[in-house]
């Protein structure tokens, strides 16, 4: 028997899908609003959540990866009268099972249910996997890539994984490989990107001693090093046409030949490719082989910019202290909602390099203020932030400060704690905030602080 959990505002669905649920010996449990469905999954570990989409206090699309965190890792359908094509996609890349319109029939919903539990039942042994990426940070989007990780650990097919640059691609390349069984094997790296197009074939192939000027010896490629083990194509979408077709062969016969050999040589390895484009547009605009494609995307990985997880930042910024030489520092409220402010067009690598300089900036501060932050962060993170507020409210108005009087504001509160830590010694203030002692006086007389 299993638990399910309707939360859908509309009396006759609770009767329907109680109906079915006692039909199929399931335990029922209804609510009619997103935040009482919530507290029920909090209490309850339920193995389906039917989830309505417009409800009296919320969105359900909104809230898919919400409900998929949540214990026991429900899977979630979505149910609405309303057919929204860009919604359903929403969901079923949040984590999503099936995306229903209503009105539902007895029938439908049995066999939603029925096709639900039996997958779960058979992919209960990678449902436990999804704990393995340990060192792999975030919330319900991150723990749902996490699941998929899982899921493509434990099968032998290519793997393609999309995501922005410094999203952390390899980390979820190795954690495929570290929970497969090629485990044992070697994980082996090539970096499409940064190659010159003359010398892929060489390091993808290997080549022979004299099959250019220069091969003075044999050489191993990253496919022959692979064996028994996992290769790693990253940016895989800066792989020339002619590559992208000795690839595909490779991938149905498991077979190859150095540059310059004579002989076919085999190896047996497992593909995790990676990109930041968008390789179906590749497809059509010829520049990345559609039958390729079709073989790579046995699994599909994609991860969110780190713009779209802004609630992991504080959590990403914990572990980075934790682990760092500064870890008995502690970080100003302001310093957390100045990097939740900004758009990280790095993503989480520009994330920690950003830390790494704060903390390096705050020295023997025992707190991190936003002041330590690099000054082109506080500046775009203000822009963004004006660029959210209401047409009604503008820096003009008495309800928010201008620029200069934003950063007056910080710089006052950053003199004033500085002093403050150091007792009155402008000296070591000075020090400690890495400028002269003039240049602390300056500022100083121009926040209207005296010594």
């Amino acid at each position: 028997m299993g638990k399910i959990l309707l939360v859908d505002d509309e009396p006759l669905q609770h009767i329907l899908f109680q109906d079915v649920a006692a039909d199929q010996q399931h335990e029922f449990v209804g609510a009619f609003t997103l935040e009482d469905g919530k507290t029920l999954a909090r209490e309850t570990a339920f193995d389906m959540v039917f989830l309505d989409v417009i409800l009296p206090d919320g969105n359900g699309i909104e809230n898919v990866q919400t409900f998929k965190a949540y214990p026991g890792n429900p899977e979630v359908v979505i149910i609405t009268s309303k057919g929204d094509i860009s919604g359903a996609a929403k969901t079923l890349e949040d984590g999503g099972g099936a995306y229903l319109l209503k009105p539902l029939s007895v029938d439908r919903i049995e066999q939603s249910v029925k096709e639900t539990f039996r997958f779960r039942k058979d992919n209960h042994a990678l449902g436990e996997t999804t704990v393995c990426c340990t060192n792999i940070l975030g919330g319900p989007r991150i723990e749902a890539c996490k699941k998929q990780t899982a899921k493509a650990a434990h099968s032998s097919v290519p793997v393609v994984i999309y995501g922005e640059t410094g999203t952390g691609k390899e980390l979820f390349a190795r954690a495929v490989h570290d929970h497969s069984p090629r485990a044992k094997g070697p994980f082996v790296a090539l970096d499409c990107a940064s190659i010159s197009p003359s010398l892929i074939a060489s390091l993808l192939f290997g080549h022979v001693r004299g099959a250019f000027t220069g091969a003075d010896r044999d050489r191993q490629g990253v496919v022959a090093m692979a064996h028994n083990g996992t290769l790693f194509l990253d940016e895989i979408g800066e792989l020339p046409l002619e590559q992208q077709a000795s690839l595909l062969r490779i991938l149905e016969t498991h077979r190859f030949r150095p540059v310059g050999g004579q002989h076919e040589l085999e190896s047996d390895f497992r593909l995790v490719a990676a990109t930041n484009r968008n390789l179906e547009e590749m497809v059509l605009e010829g520049t990345f082989r559609s039958d390729l494609l079709y073989r790579l995307q046995g699994v599909t990985i994609n991860l969110p910019p780190l713009r779209d997880r802004i609630e992991d930042i504080e959590l990403l910024v914990e572990h980075r202290l934790h682990e760092s030489e500064y870890n008995d520092k502690t970080v100003s409220k302001e310093f957390l909602a100045t990097l939740q402010s900004y758009d990280w067009p790095g993503n989480v690598r520009e994330l920690i390099h950003t830390v790494d300089s704060a903390l390096a900036a705050a020295y023997d501060s025992p707190v991190v203020y936003a002041r330590h932050l690099p000054m082109q962060i506080r500046i775009k993170a203000a822009q963004a932030h004006l660029e959210t507020l209401p047409d009604h409210l503008t820096p003009n108005t008495p309800f928010f400060p201008t620029l200069k009087e934003y950063r007056l504001k910080t710089d006052r509160e950053y003199v004033q704690n500085l002093l403050k830590h150091t007792e009155g010694n402008v000296k070591k203030a000075a020090e400690i905030a890495g400028i002269s002692r003039g240049y602390l006086y300056e500022m100083m007389k121009k926040c209207g602080l005296h010594r």
